[in-house]
């Protein structure tokens, strides 16, 4: 019994010695702990504030593609086109999201002045600008359709440059949408053109009766000269009318459908925050300095 309450003694005589010892540091302990407060406080001010603007997409009505799917030519040989409207978008958001298109937009960009110099400033691409910095803007982890998020500087203004930024893109995926489809109307007029070649020599003017039994024949590109050269030069008339449609097409469409919202918060830690982390941190640092202080003695 003695010797447990001499253990207690001898603890509590640690205790006050730590206390005391603290107590005798305590300048030292309170002006480190400030200085890193104050510290992380000034840098909070001297970061970059850190603004978040969002903005949602409208899903595209398929009318406005229509009259480009393939199951609409006489070419009607399958229906891996049908979804004309679903690709363009998918195609869309791939090309808004890419680091390398977002690169180019800036280069290409006659505004931005301010931005473009904040960038040179600091010596870094636009590439490494926005990385990390736009992408799907997620609620408890799910992920919101058609809704994005830029987070920006305030030298980039994140309104304008998403509503510039997204016409650049549609007006490229556009292109790119064309490009395809005219390969496609180019590769039925081929079928078609060969198909027409074999129907003349055979001399098939009017097309064989489309009967049950032949319907797999029919929709064999190979044996399209079966509909005979009067259906087949009037599907080539149509195909090329579509070609002509589809160059001068321009797809006048406004594919926002919220127009960007600044959110007028940080996203960055608040000043106040990195105060009090500089203060633990003070504390701590203090702390080891007088355990080394100790240790030294």
């Amino acid at each position: 019994m003695k010797k447990s309450n001499t253990y207690l003694a001898d603890d509590e005589k640690d205790l006050r010695d730590l206390i005391k010892k603290l107590w005798k540091e305590k300048i030292l302990i309170l002006s480190i702990s400030i200085i890193c407060g104050l510290l992380g406080y000034f840098y909070a001010l001297l970061k970059p504030q850190v603004f978040e603007t969002e903005i949602i997409f409208k899903k595209l009505p398929a009318q406005i593609f229509e009259p480009y799917n393939l199951y609409n030519n006489p070419n009607n040989n399958n229906n891996n086109n049908n979804n004309i409207d679903v690709q363009f978008i998918s195609d869309f958001k791939l090309n808004f999201l890419s680091l390398d298109n977002l690169q180019s937009f800036i280069e290409e960009s006659r505004e931005f002045d301010n931005f473009k110099r904040y960038l040179k400033i600091r010596n870094i691409s636009a590439k490494e600008y926005f990385r990390n910095k736009i992408g799907e803007v997620k609620d408890k982890n799910i992920i919101l359709s058609n809704k994005y998020f830029l987070n920006h500087t305030k030298e980039l203004d994140g309104a304008i440059f998403l509503n510039k930024y997204v016409e650049f893109k549609k007006k490229k995926t556009i292109v790119e949408l064309k490009n395809v489809l005219k390969l496609s109307f180019l590769n039925a007029i081929d079928n078609h053109q060969v198909a027409l070649n074999i129907a003349k020599k055979i001399q098939l003017e009017n097309p064989i009766i489309n009967t049950m039994g032949q319907q797999q024949l029919f929709n064999e590109s190979e044996n399209l000269f079966y509909k005979g050269t009067k259906v087949l030069e009037e599907n080539l008339i149509y195909l090329n009318k579509k070609i002509i449609k589809l160059e001068n097409d321009q797809f006048n469409y406004n594919i926002i459908l919220q127009e960007p919202l600044i959110l007028k918060k940080k996203v960055s830690m608040s000043s106040s925050l990195h105060f009090v982390f500089g203060l633990i941190l003070g504390l701590f640092l203090s702390l080891g300095i007088i355990f080394f202080k100790s240790i030294l003695k």
